[in-house]
């Protein structure tokens, strides 16, 4: 077979995974492959952005990852780096939600949907009008769940209104940055979709299951394992580390793919670069944001662009504070806070980390650093935001002066949202692609937000097209 040529566009993680696992299955498959990477910024990892200044490490963009989903370790361990692994400091993993004022703490299980029965009746958060209404939904019959619907009313059927917009909400919020009354339950609570489709009774189901966690906990006397990892240096180093391995990736940096065509006589598919050049490929993985994806195939398939441009972002703010530990009197005894819907219409504030509680070599000895999280897109200069976040938080950790740094970090249109029907948008994109031979799509606005979907999704776009290369089709 003779050389081919594969162009990814885009260099955020699900571009990066896809060329690393472009090369990787060439080898194994004996393919003479050539892999170009394009990437119109100036810096790799999209998102992905760490600084590290004087014992500090900030990060711009997401902080950790789950290790429900395999992904993410799979390709940490391939890549020497499972002993750089960091938890979430075991001692730090208490949550808390800011409502009316004042920070209340989130009761066990409350994180993954499943309290216990002893943290519902504890906790502050919710009226016992409210915590009767939760217990009684393990009695509830079972609905018709074949149509999607929000989050709102999926768990709000089974959690009642004050449990879903006090907790739930700021959870959701947390994670997708947008609102439960739009947001798909089907798309964001997958496994709880599930559970609810095949059980008599969601809310049941899940009681029996986080009465099983416990059980096992105790029979195994072990420590439950972190839900959350990330690297000691940053989730900077799982980029440096991916680029580390490309000796035979041509990258090209700060280039903008503007036009995607496919050349009449020889079929194969043309990619423009800002600066006039041209990339002759075999088969083209577009690991861009859905925006830009649809702007690249408006030429192939305007249908297809019609589909990526109703897909909605939200825009994304992260503050990032550092203190001397003698100017904060909260004991931060936890990883942080969320911001329930009611409080977020007083404040800026969507959620706050505290991050040299969460992850404790983030921050020299002494040091406080917290990351707050804008609940809206605004347009101060940095130092009127940073002071106003610095305002908003001083009355709730008892902040005395000033920061000693701040780092800002701006994303625009950078959270797809999951709303209601959008399985079924997948679906239909899944279905024009096929038309277009050897075009593949990767990224966080398909089936999964967080690092670990972004991987496989690069993972699964490289694979359909090495297959294609193989039967010289597209599949």
């Amino acid at each position: 077979m003779p050389e081919r040529h594969i162009v990814v566009v885009g260099g955020g993680i699900s571009g990066l995974s896809a060329a690393y696992h472009l090369t990787k299955q060439a080898k194994r498959e004996s393919i003479s492959l050539r892999v170009t990477l394009v990437e119109r910024e100036n810096l790799w990892g999209g998102k992905i952005r760490t600084v590290r200044e004087d014992g500090f490490v900030v990060e711009g963009g997401p902080d950790t990852f789950v290790t429900v989903k395999p992904w993410a370790l799979e390709l940490c361990r391939e890549l020497g780096l499972w002993e750089r692994l960091l938890p979430t400091n075991p001692h730090a993993r208490r949550v808390f939600i800011l409502w009316r004022g004042k920070l209340h703490l989130l009761p066990h299980g409350f994180l993954t949907f499943s309290p216990d029965l002893k943290g519902l009746f504890e906790t502050d958060l919710l009226s016992w009008k409210g915590k009767l209404r939760v217990a009684l939904g393990i009695l509830l019959p079972k609905p018709n769940w074949d149509e999607d619907v929000s989050v709102s009313a999926f768990l709000g059927y089974y959690l009642g209104t004050e449990m879903t917009e006090r907790v739930i909400a700021p959870l959701m919020a947390g994670v997708y940055g947008g609102d439960i009354r739009q947001l798909s339950a089907r798309m964001t609570l997958p496994t709880l979709w599930q559970i609810a489709k095949l059980h008599r009774n969601l809310a049941w189901a899940s009681l029996v299951r986080s009465l099983r966690r416990k059980l096992q906990r105790q029979s195994s006397n072990s420590q439950p394992s972190s839900y959350f990892m990330t690297l000691k240096s940053g989730l900077g180093e799982l980029v440096e580390t991916i680029l580390a391995s490309f000796s035979e990736v041509n990258l090209v940096q700060g280039r903008e793919a503007f036009q995607l065509r496919r050349d009449s006589e020889s079929g194969r598919l043309i990619v423009t670069l800002d600066d006039g050049s041209q990339l002759a490929a075999d088969a083209v993985i577009l690991a861009t944001p859905a925006w830009s994806a649809a702007n690249l195939l408006k030429p192939l398939d305007a249908n297809l662009t019609d589909e990526l441009f109703s897909i909605p972002h939200t825009h994304a703010i992260t503050v990032s504070l550092s203190f001397d530990r003698s100017q904060v009197s909260h004991p931060l005894n936890g990883s942080g806070f969320l911001v329930a819907p009611e409080d977020q219409r007083e404040s800026l504030l969507l959620a706050c980390t505290w991050t040299s509680s969460k992850f404790p070599p983030r921050a020299p000895q002494g040091k406080v650093l917290l990351r707050a999280f804008v609940n809206k897109w605004v347009e101060m200069d940095d130092s009127e935001l940073v002071n106003a976040i610095v305002e908003a938080l001083r009355p709730l950790l008892g902040i005395k002066g000033e920061p000693e740094r701040s780092w800002v970090f701006r994303w625009e249109n950078a959270m797809p949202q999951y709303t209601v029907g959008h399985a079924k948008k997948v679906v239909r994109i899944n279905e024009r692609l096929k038309g277009l031979h050897k075009v593949f799509l990767a990224g966080n606005y398909l089936t999964g937000i967080g690092i670990p979907d972004c991987i496989r999704s690069g993972r699964e776009a490289a694979e359909k097209a090495i297959r294609a290369i193989l039967r010289g089709n597209s599949s």
